[in-house]
């Protein structure tokens, strides 16, 4: 199921071109992906399972440039799952053109937060997170 939230592009999210630098995405790309845990990631929080999430791999692709002023729409989604690791999809489209600005996928793995070492995606944590279970039917071991 996807999540949607917005940011405004600032001034200072430009760099010297008068555009959004591309490591500003990341940082759009992960405030998106908390306002999509802080609404639909697992019930209680990481802490309430001892573990944290932790991204393990991260491909973007830019498709257009954006500027101050413009308001981003970025929608996430839980893609795959498999024992070990949820994959996410995320889109940042331009809110008023609706046109796609990046798009990426993001592997997240869950570290016990003890031990610091990858957890299996127990029964617990996938009851927990419900998006989880919806997307196993899309999952690959």
């Amino acid at each position: 199921m996807s999540f949607t939230s917005t940011i405004k592009v600032r001034g200072y999210h430009e760099d010297r071109f008068g555009h959004v630098n591309n490591a500003r995405y990341l940082e759009f790309l992960e405030e998106g992906r908390w306002d999509y845990l802080d609404e639909r990631g697992p019930q209680g929080g990481f802490t309430a399972l001892g573990v944290f999430p932790v991204v393990a791999h991260l491909s973007v692709t830019y498709r257009r440039p954006t500027s101050a002023g413009d308001r981003l729409t970025i929608t996430t989604h839980v893609a795959s799952v498999n024992s070990r690791k949820i994959v996410m999809h995320q889109t940042i489209h331009q809110e008023a053109s609706e046109k796609p600005c990046c798009e990426a996928e993001i592997t997240v793995v869950l570290v016990d937060a003890a031990s610091g070492k990858p957890v299996v995606l127990s029964k617990d944590i996938l009851e927990a997170w419900p998006d989880l279970v919806s997307a196993n039917g899309n999952s690959s071991e």
